[in-house]
């Protein structure tokens, strides 16, 4: 991916006595409260942070605002920091790229809004290509294009879902670690048709290659009593007078954390088909339709009877992301790295 052009005049390194305080600081106190005796500073700074935990080395941050361009020092940890010759006049922009002619990941733009950033910026970056790790397609890489993993193929969203309202828009819309395995269970309520051992089984064995594909484990064997008092997990249940194969809803909060998935198909014996359970398994643990790749996940379950390498390495990342983002309180990636 190419570098964005830079608004205003040349970059300028900015090595003031402003900015010399250390990155470690600049993020524990506000941006904004950084000063040097007898002058104002008008310092910015944050953290880049790897998806797959590369090397940062050639990574550069630059700042824009309406009169110009000013760049950030960046150290091996991702930390940066930096700072306006004077008040930021305008919206601030943040520009994070890569001087390589072949870069190892994605330009981020971060848009802050009005006036100086009053907090640290924290960016998860995303990687141009991801080596899959563990399962059936260990080691095998993957190019990888955020613009495509979030384009809608069908009403609804991309294969990478996100938060797209309020303060926490451009999380990942993921089940947090700590619920996984998740709890899957058939609904037995009033009405539902009845689920022979053999329809369970099968829908199992589709569960645990999913597992096996993504190389971790997923899923564990619940009761409907659990998920109906409350606990996190899926629900699988049949309607009969659904017009599609298969449906799945998710339940999740403002941050993008997924509680609850119910699971329906059209009818008992589709729970056997690896092609429709497989892609509605999918759907609960928050990911959408594609038409970026050849993938189990288009918008009809086509001649795919299971995750493709493409669906298994943007699943990966797609969860690595989600858990830098909740542990880092990292509010920045994918949306960034797709923007154009």
């Amino acid at each position: 991916m190419s570098t964005p052009p830079l608004p205003g005049s040349a970059i300028r390194l900015r090595r003031r006595v402003a900015v010399l305080v250390s990155v470690a600081t600049l993020v524990a106190v506000s941006v904004a409260s950084v000063r040097r005796p007898g002058a104002a500073s008008y310092a910015f700074g944050g953290r880049v942070i790897p998806a797959d935990g590369g090397d940062l080395t050639g990574v550069r941050v630059v700042a824009t605002d309406a009169r110009g361009s000013y760049e950030a020092i960046v150290d091996s940890s991702g930390m940066f920091v930096g700072a306006f010759a004077s008040p930021p006049a305008g919206r601030v922009t943040l520009h994070v790229f890569s001087d390589s002619a072949a870069p190892t990941y994605h330009t981020s733009i971060v848009r802050l809004g009005p006036g100086l950033p009053h907090a640290p910026a924290r960016i998860v970056l995303i990687p141009v290509r991801w080596r899959v790790r563990g399962g059936e397609f260990d080691g095998r890489e993957v190019p990888i294009d955020p613009v495509r993993a979030t384009a809608r193929a069908s009403e609804g969203s991309g294969f990478w879902r996100v938060t797209k309202r309020g303060r926490f828009a451009g999380r990942t819309v993921s089940w947090v670690p700590d619920s996984f395995p998740i709890r899957v269970a058939f609904r037995h309520e009033r009405g539902d048709p009845y689920v022979a051992a053999s329809d369970s089984l099968a829908f199992w064995r589709v569960a645990v290659g999913v597992e096996r594909m993504l190389g971790r484990s997923l899923f564990r064997p619940g009761t409907f009593a659990e998920i109906d008092s409350g606990a996190d997990g899926i629900l699988v249940t049949v309607n009969r007078g659904m017009s599609a194969a298969g449906r799945t809803f998710i339940t999740y909060d403002e941050t993008g954390r997924i509680y609850e998935a119910l699971v329906t198909v059209a009818r008992p014996e589709f729970l056997t088909e690896p092609r429709i359970a497989a892609h509605e398994l999918l759907h609960a643990i928050g990911l959408g339709h594609t038409r970026g790749w050849s993938s189990v996940m288009g918008p009809s379950t086509g001649s795919n009877n299971s995750p493709s390498v493409d669906d298994i390495a943007y699943t990966q990342l797609y969860y690595a992301i989600s858990d830098l983002q909740r542990q880092r309180e990292a509010p920045f990636g994918i949306l960034e790295a797709a923007a154009r």
